[in-house]
């Protein structure tokens, strides 16, 4: 499970910017982001842990469209941007 200490980082082999969106290369994969994701890609340039992560999104996007809350739709969106090789976390505990 993704914990709020978790750190994410961006991990894109190439990445440009156009408006709200970034359009990123991962191997040879070329995927267009929401402007959700394409900020995620760019505060997490750095890394980012999943809880400041959510915090950033709220002030930038406001609540969920989903109905979920805050931290469950950032792991979501973590989990389904480390399946697709555009981030990587890091636990907050590695044991």
């Amino acid at each position: 499970m993704i914990a709020d200490a978790d750190i994410v980082v961006t991990t894109v082999d190439d990445a440009l910017v156009r408006y709200d969106h970034v359009l990123v290369l991962v191997g040879s994969e070329v995927m267009l982001l929401s402007p959700v994701s394409s900020e995620i890609v760019r505060v997490c340039a750095g890394g980012m842990s999943v809880g400041e992560l959510g915090e950033h999104l709220f002030a930038q996007f406001g609540p969920p469209p989903e109905g979920n809350s805050v931290p469950e739709q950032t792991r979501i969106m973590v989990e389904r941007l480390a399946e697709a090789g555009v981030v990587t976390l890091t636990p907050s505990d590695p044991a």
